[in-house]
């Protein structure tokens, strides 16, 4: 009975039955209202991009109790194909790697330059140290060669030592010498176990915990070892950004459509113990913890959602 009536209408009548307004949605879903009367009315190019019109509507069919992807099968004659933003994407990501591979191309060229300059200051020097040492032992030669009948002589009034008792202080003090590296060898054990101790203290540790499913999966990460939480979002692309601290709490930056130059995007989190990402555009989105980066799962469904807790 539906199947005749574009999909906006069937959402926007479902909708209406529940006795859901467009604000409770909006709530529910954090998708714009202008977003959600555009989906209702079908005009689809009102949306941020061919790919979020997918996503966006099957939040909104999730939230009035539809079968998100019997809906999208139904009507998907009417839905718009997203191989052209993907084209530009993928586009986008091939000049990136052109201009990275460029920058390497340019240092390759230039290091053997530096090293066969270091080589040859390297040798010189060599040579010089050489002919130094070589310059010295004539010096020597030349002065013991000079004086060959010269006389030792003993300084008036200096006893003869006893051999015996020069072995026996001799003794004395190889014996000290032992003691006092023995009592220092517990003392560098120490120091080295508690250089190796400090040495693990605040390693951050990652952990995938959950992998969601579906076609916009939540995936939840455990994440350790972290004093100071900075999270960093990098796009390569345009992308729609949603986050959030705690999940469904406060919004950390303006739900909207971001492009390249708008990123990177560093949030201190400070004693918040989650933050909750949504992107549009998962393969073009970087998303950092104190530097460390936090991979999506799925490296080509572009709608995905990460959960990240700290403990």
């Amino acid at each position: 009975m539906v199947l005749h009536m574009e999909i906006g209408a069937r959402l926007k009548e479902t909708r209406e039955a529940k006795g859901l307004s467009l604000e409770s949605l909006q709530e529910t879903t954090k998708i714009q209202k202008r977003y959600l009367q555009a989906i209702e009315k079908n005009e689809f190019q009102v949306l941020p991009g061919k790919f979020y019109t997918r996503a966006f509507i099957r939040e909104y069919a999730s939230a009035v109790g539809l079968d998100p992807e019997q809906v999208m099968e139904e009507h998907k004659n009417e839905l718009p194909t997203f191989e052209e933003e993907s084209a530009v994407q993928y586009s986008r990501v091939q000049r990136t790697k052109k201009e990275t591979a460029q920058k390497s191309g340019n240092s390759s060229r230039v290091l053997p330059t530096i090293l066969t300059v270091g080589l040859i200051v390297g040798l010189i020097f060599v040579v010089w140290v050489v002919w130094q040492n070589m310059g010295d032992a004539e010096n020597e030669n030349t002065e013991s060669n000079a004086n060959p009948n010269d006389e030792i002589n003993v300084p008036e009034g200096k006893e003869e030592e006893d051999p015996s008792n020069e072995s026996t202080e001799n003794e004395d003090a190889e014996a000290d010498e032992s003691a006092d590296s023995t009592d220092e060898k517990p003392e560098s054990s120490e120091e080295k176990q508690d250089g190796e101790e400090e040495s693990t203290e605040g390693q951050m540790d990652v952990q995938l915990t959950e992998e969601g499913t579906g076609s916009f999966p939540e995936h939840t990460y455990e994440i350790t070892g972290v004093s100071e939480r900075t999270v960093t979002i990098e796009l390569t692309g345009r992308a729609y950004m949603e986050v959030q601290s705690p999940k469904g709490g406060e919004d950390l930056v303006t739900p909207k459509e971001y492009t390249e130059e708008e990123s990177p995007m560093t949030l201190e989190l400070g004693e918040n113990d989650s933050v909750f990402i949504k992107t549009g555009n998962a393969p073009g989105t970087v998303v950092k913890v104190n530097e460390q980066e936090v991979p999506f799962p799925d490296a080509e469904l572009s709608t995905q959602k990460l959960l990240l807790q700290f403990k």
